[in-house]
């Protein structure tokens, strides 16, 4: 792992050392600030995955999408059409 040093303010760090010490959620501050670091990520991960989906389901509408979910048949075909202009 990589060290790093950030400024934080003196009441923020006596809430992360009573949950860490008096609640025993976590086992050191650095757990704690590891776990709200993944989840901030995650966080930002979803928003950027939802944006993704609504882009691809606005394309999709765009060609004529009706918004029901194709049968294996008709994926199969979409696969293969995706294939063959990849030149698979």
């Amino acid at each position: 792992m990589k060290q790093f040093v950030m400024n934080v303010e003196p009441q923020l760090i006596k809430e992360v050392d009573d949950l860490v010490g008096k609640e025993g959620l976590y086992s050191s501050r650095n757990e704690f600030v590891r776990d709200a670091l993944r989840s901030k990520v995650m966080e930002y991960r979803k928003i950027k995955l939802r944006k993704m989906v609504k882009a691809i389901a606005a394309n999709a509408i765009a060609k004529g999408w009706n918004g029901e979910m194709p049968t294996a048949e008709e994926r199969d075909k979409l696969l293969e059409e995706f294939l063959k202009k990849k030149g698979r």
